[in-house]
């Protein structure tokens, strides 16, 4: 009986580790890839300038709900206010 009960909780150290070296292999992105949708090489603008290491990008607020995002996805009125949407954006002039 102690034989099975050891037995079974190899296995189950065993297993945890193959699972736990799969999911940190899934962790780390290939050389040239992107580790987020539609972030990687070609999908332009100031966002891909913030994606390089060493680079971090300015985050503001919505006036309309106080969620920070970044500031290349900011829409602003004609007073500078920044806004996460146009929705907001309207929201806040009326």
């Amino acid at each position: 009986m102690k034989f099975l009960i050891l037995i079974v909780i190899v296995l189950a150290v065993v297993v945890w580790l193959q699972r736990l070296k799969k999911n940190l292999g899934q962790g780390r992105p290939s050389s040239g890839g992107a580790p987020f949708p539609g972030t990687g090489a070609g999908s332009g603008g100031a966002a891909s300038a913030a994606n390089e290491p060493g680079q971090a990008e300015a985050m503001v607020a919505c006036v309309h709900c106080g969620m920070h995002f970044p500031a290349s996805e900011a829409i602003a009125d004609a007073s500078g206010a920044v806004f996460c949407s146009a929705e907001h954006r309207r929201l806040h002039a009326s």
